[in-house]
């Protein structure tokens, strides 16, 4: 395994400890860690769905030195604002990030790529014995620490948590055969990361979303039809056509596509039910956020499950590499950054301050959108009006093993507890607006079948806001009534 230090560091010229450090991984703290419960003899629910022999779930919203999954268009925003944000402030600061992708924001080729233009900025702005400190210890934070390295650059990483990956967060667990990542199992973008991952010795493998839609009774429907889909493309494409932007909301009502026509069908169901599960299990976790607050113009629904690679091994292969041989300094939280004539003053909440000559700040928009790091002078407005517009959106994932693989039919199964080629691997509800957006058929490991639940919007919210496990628990594992066999 590299090599990696989160270290005290000598910072400002004399030698300054920055927090307690040590070789190889250290335990969370401070912000809400990976969470599970483990029941050892398996019971049912009162809706029989089996109580799960393992979990694990991710709480985003409530981890303060993130505050939500990736960033989201909100009205008005465009390219340009997301270009903006990245800009160089006064030839010292860079800002990076997935929320800084014009191509591909919310995903962690995104976030890489910027790790690495942010790196090259500031290699090409420094000057012969500068000392630059990256803010934050994520995806992006260290592409640009390792860019730097890389060109004999004095650099150091400044983390507020005790642990490498920011948003990405393999946990080791054995009783789900391997590491669960409770940040992003997908990287969106496999063949731009393939080499990467490669040299990084990340496992991944091919995912093709196959969807498949049931009732709140469990009648199981198939594939969903392109009804809603449609119906929220049409909104878009009125949008495109109108002088400002709205919220999806607003198109869909003003373009005249809601309230779809067509009558319910022999289950109950209608046209607008199945706009509704458009919404909330395709948008949604696309997003993390609710039609209302959604830019109708900058839409993108190539991003609702389309094919894309899974990691399998989790990511810690490619955060040690990058971090190899760079000192970080953990659990260290900044909270002001000072530009003036000299440099870059950083200012830590322990009362320690340090010195560099130029800085890349990796926080994600969740964190820009609060007063946890103050800019002096502030930001230019520029960079205050992408951090405004641009949403932070809430994406959490439940991750459940179960002895048998009860969700799958008889008809999609393969022989033993994997599912089939082709067989749906998506699984959603349609006719109630459903807590848990979609449910993951991601199980490889024929002794260990699991389901990964996505969370989305104002449930992912709810959820992550419930600090009991077995209570948040009980809260996902009803939404899993409609695929118990009957």
């Amino acid at each position: 395994m590299p090599r990696r230090a989160f270290l005290a560091a000598a910072l400002s010229g004399a030698a300054l400890t920055l927090a307690a450090c040590t070789d190889g991984r250290p335990d969370p703290t401070g912000s809400p860690g990976p969470t599970g419960t483990r029941t050892s003899t398996p019971t049912s629910t009162p809706g029989g769905v089996p109580q799960p022999v393992a979990f694990r779930r991710s709480r985003w919203t409530a981890d303060p030195f993130v505050r939500g999954a990736y960033s989201f268009d909100g009205v008005g925003t465009t390219d340009d604002l997301r270009t903006a944000l990245g800009e160089p402030v006064e030839g010292r600061l860079v800002i990076a990030g997935e929320a800084t992708s014009a191509t591909a924001p919310g995903t962690v080729h995104g976030a890489y790529n910027e790790g690495l233009r942010a790196g090259r900025v500031i290699a090409e702005l420094a000057e012969e014995g500068d000392r630059v400190a990256v803010i934050g210890a994520g995806i992006a934070g260290l592409a640009a620490a390792r860019t730097l390295a890389d060109r004999g650059i004095d650099v150091v990483v400044i983390e507020a948590s005790d642990r490498l990956g920011g948003r990405l967060h393999s946990v080791d667990d054995d009783d789900f055969a391997g590491p669960v990542e409770l940040g992003s199992p997908f990287v969106s973008d496999l063949a731009t990361m393939r080499s990467v991952l490669r040299r990084a010795a990340v496992p991944t493998r091919r995912f093709t979303p196959v969807l498949e839609a049931r009732t709140p009774n469990g009648a199981n429907l198939g594939t969903p039809p392109p009804t809603g889909t449609a119906a929220i493309a049409a909104a878009h494409e009125w949008a495109l056509a109108q002088p400002s932007d709205v919220s999806l909301t607003t198109a869909l009502v003003d373009s005249g596509v809601v309230p779809l026509p067509g009558e319910a069908d022999d289950l109950g169901l209608t046209p607008t039910d199945w706009l509704r599960h458009a919404l909330s299990t395709g948008i949604e976790p696309a997003t993390g956020a609710t039609a209302t607050r959604l830019s109708a113009q900058r839409l993108d629904l190539g991003r609702v499950w389309r094919p894309t690679g899974q990691v399998t091994g989790g990511w810690s292969g490619l955060l040690e590499t990058l971090a190899d041989g760079v000192d970080i300094a953990g659990a260290s939280v900044v909270t002001d950054v000072v530009l003036d004539d000299r440099g870059v003053g950083l200012r830590l909440d322990s009362g320690e301050s340090i010195r560099v000559q130029r800085a890349i700040v990796t926080a994600s928009v969740g964190v820009l959108r609060t007063d946890t790091i103050a800019f002096d002078p502030p930001l230019p407005l520029r960079h205050q009006r992408a951090v405004s517009l641009l949403g932070m959106g809430a994406v959490d994932l439940v991750w459940l093993r179960f002895d048998t693989p009860f969700w799958r039919s008889e008809t999609d199964a393969a022989p033993g507890p994997l599912p089939g080629r082709g067989a749906p691997n998506v699984l959603t509800v349609v006719g109630e607006t459903p807590t848990v957006a979609a449910w993951l058929d991601l199980g490889d490991d024929p002794r260990r079948p699991m389901l990964v639940g996505v969370l989305a919007a104002e449930h992912a919210r709810r959820v992550a806001a419930i600090d009991d496990d077995d209570e948040a628990l009980d809260v996902v594992l009803d939404a899993l009534a409609p695929f118990v066999a009957t």
